[in-house]
């Protein structure tokens, strides 16, 4: 069975180095996850959105209908709950 789902975030205020996440899921397809992330945009505080397709054994994330910015880690957690972040810094000590 395929899941579609939207990860929209934004800025962590008491972590600058983080962001908040949302898991809207449940959409029968990419243009709905799509349309919901759009409408979700002008709220006061939100990035961007991922649309992820989930199936059985594997997720991928669907960059033609998201708005993400450059440089970003998606990960998901064994309970199936997608967190986007700012992708971390290389550091030369």
């Amino acid at each position: 069975m395929t899941d579609f789902i939207c990860v929209y975030f934004g800025h962590d205020s008491a972590n600058p180095d983080k962001w908040w996440n949302i898991n809207a899921k449940g959409f029968a397809s990419a243009k709905q996850a799509e349309k919901h992330g759009k409408f979700m945009m002008p709220t006061a505080g939100v990035f961007g959105f991922a649309v992820i397709r989930e199936l059985e054994d594997e997720w991928e994330v669907l960059d033609n209908f998201s708005m993400l910015p450059p440089k970003v880690s998606i990960s998901c957690d064994r309970l199936g709950t997608f967190n986007i972040q700012p992708a971390p810094q290389f550091q030369i000590v």
